[in-house]
């Protein structure tokens, strides 16, 4: 809103708030006196009220920021046509994008590849040396922690297994009647529990000894 004061030829004073349109008033205004149109000097009024206003720093620093859509068309336009142009590049040169080999070696980490033929493959892929060597220590570690992971899983079962006969031992005793081939079940499962605790114990111990696929131990 805009406050207009004027003063008419006849020495009335009157003042009033107005939102202009197009910088001029929307509407005729008369002196509440003698009934002489002001509306002329109310627009000359808002006309030098406009003109005096500063400059809004948000809108010339928002015009700066923003590209123009001509600019903004000719930007997308291009971004494509590089990433097209370098698939383009990886393709001809036998090279899969980078996301796609670090998944195929950390594949061939857990098949159990050996690490100098992870490493050539990552560095076929553009990778170079250290960047290669660092990723398959990496890879490495992640596969240790999933031995390890199987490793623990195995001591649990192990350790289950290993106490079958042994309970049932105890529970025969209590009864005064051993049943063999039951009993003998329990061993045999006993000395599973064995096997699996001991290749547990391994596992977690030294998960860089195991060989093979690390899902299939």
């Amino acid at each position: 809103m805009t406050t207009i004061k004027i003063e008419c030829s006849c020495g009335q004073h009157y003042a009033f708030d107005v939102e202009p349109v197009g910088g001029r008033m929307p509407s005729t205004v008369t002196c509440p006196a003698c009934g002489v149109d002001g509306t002329e000097a109310a627009n000359t009024l808002i006309a030098s009220s406009v003109s005096a206003q500063p400059t809004d720093p948000f809108v010339v620093e928002q015009q700066s920021y923003y590209p123009s859509p001509t600019q903004h068309a000719a930007n997308y336009s291009a971004a494509p046509v590089a990433g097209v142009t370098s698939h383009k590049a990886m393709s001809h040169l036998g090279r899969k994008d980078p996301e796609q080999a670090q998944h195929e070696a950390r594949a061939k980490i857990l098949w159990g590849d050996p690490p100098k033929e992870v490493t050539k493959y990552l560095m076929m892929q553009g990778f170079s040396a250290k960047e290669a060597t660092e990723l398959v220590n990496e890879l490495f570690q992640e596969r240790a922690a999933t031995i390890r992971s199987d490793g623990i899983r195995k001591i649990c079962i192990g350790v289950g297994l290993i106490l079958v006969p042994i309970v049932s031992w105890f529970g025969f005793m209590g009864i005064g009647v051993i049943y063999i081939k039951l009993f003998a079940l329990t061993i045999m499962a006993g000395l599973y529990g064995l096997y699996s605790l001991i290749n547990g114990i391994i596992m977690c111990a030294s998960p860089r000894s195991i060989v093979g696929d690390a899902s299939e131990q």
